[in-house]
């Protein structure tokens, strides 16, 4: 009887089995990620965006109209800023650069301002699929960001 170093095929079928039940299970958790992602991102854009309203808020109340606040906000333009409450009253300087106003880097961000005057981040803008029953306080595709320049407040609304 010769000594054989090799697989049968019983042994083959069983790898390839084992292989594709792991792929289905892990591809889809992978698939996920990105959108994970998209929502961790725009997330965190929001939250700087609301910390940079609050610092200009809280310039325009120390300083009371002369001081340095945001990137493109010039404080001496008295139609920058809510007279009544001293927040600026937009954040960006067009509809594609809708944050270069307050963050830094506001014109690299994803972010997009539509028509109706809502905010769109990569989440709610670049098609994260509704999720069903929609899951509070984390945007996808239906949903966008509001900006009250009465109030300061730069809310996600979940539809």
């Amino acid at each position: 009887m010769k000594n054989r170093a090799a697989f049968t095929l019983i042994e083959l079928i069983f790898v390839i089995l084992l292989i594709g039940v792991l792929g289905g299970v892990a591809v889809p958790k992978f698939l996920g990620m990105r959108d994970n992602a998209k929502i961790t991102s725009e997330l965190s854009t929001a939250a700087s965006v609301q910390t940079a309203i609050d610092a200009c808020h809280g310039e325009w109340i120390i300083n009371e109209g002369s001081f340095t606040c945001g990137f493109n906000i010039d404080p001496s333009d008295a139609s920058q800023f809510d007279s009544a409450s001293g927040y600026p009253l937009t954040l960006g300087s067009s509809d594609t650069s809708p944050l270069d106003k307050i963050l830094k880097n506001g014109k690299s961000v994803k972010w997009v301002k539509g028509a109706d005057g809502y905010y769109r981040g990569p989440a709610s803008n670049n098609g994260v699929k509704a999720a069903s029953p929609d899951i509070a306080g984390k945007p996808d595709g239906n949903d966008y960001w509001e900006y009250n320049s009465t109030t300061g407040i730069f809310r996600l609304v979940d539809n």
